[in-house]
């Protein structure tokens, strides 16, 4: 897998990426993988395979829709970074690429099904007004930051990871994309910091933060 430095803007939304709306088999991807890395690049002509990860990124979202786009930005690219996608299958010939790039689309879907399940536990109901919301909102905070430090390692870029899941959860209740991501990423700034897990003060601050926008 070559690593571009040219990476994919972050903002992304729930709706892109959601796995509930975007049907996947798992069984298949090794193959669609194996197509895509023999498949023309458009730019160039030459195999996407043979070009960088860019060209597989696109090549796999062209095939599965956006939400495959965005493995990209997650790859762990020196131990401990703090990103999604962590110890892949070693680099190589096209077939051990496959495996590689394989490797990372599963475990980005994996991730995103992880939080479409813990979202679900806290999603507000048709009939919750706005003030539950709002508590509903402040409570999944320290669940959800933890399960964001469980798979980071809260490394040196954990925090993106943590915006991202703090502003698709905001949005899964109802918040506008762009609010959300506002709010998310006012709340890590303020409270998280690289290279450190948070502690139970920090995390409370943050759900108070997000419990209380809009109040």
């Amino acid at each position: 897998m070559v690593i571009s430095s040219d990476r994919y803007p972050t903002s992304k939304t729930w709706q892109d990426v959601d796995p509930t709306t975007h049907p996947f088999d798992s069984d298949q991807a090794l193959d669609v993988v194996r197509h895509v890395l023999s498949s023309p690049d458009p730019g160039t002509g030459r195999p996407r395979g043979l070009r960088s990860d860019d060209a597989v990124a696109r090549g796999l979202a062209e095939h599965y829709g956006s939400w495959a786009l965005h493995w990209h930005n997650a790859v762990d690219e020196a131990s401990h970074s703090g990103m999604i996608i962590r110890d892949l299958p070693p680099s190589g010939d096209l077939e051990q690429q496959a495996r590689r790039y394989t490797s990372a689309l599963l475990q980005w879907r994996a991730w995103l099904e992880e939080l479409a399940a813990f979202f679900a536990q806290f999603a507000p109901g048709p009939d919750t007004d706005a003030e539950e919301t709002r508590r509903l909102r402040e409570r999944a905070v320290a669940p959800l930051v933890t399960l964001v430090v469980e798979r980071t390692g809260a490394g040196e870029l954990w925090r993106a990871a943590c915006v991202d899941a703090l502003m698709w959860y905001l949005e899964s209740t109802g918040m506008s994309p762009l609010e959300a991501e506002d709010l998310a990423d006012e709340v890590v700034d303020s409270q998280f910091e690289s290279w450190i897990a948070p502690d139970a003060e920090a995390v409370g601050r943050a759900g108070q933060a997000i419990g209380g926008h809009g109040a």
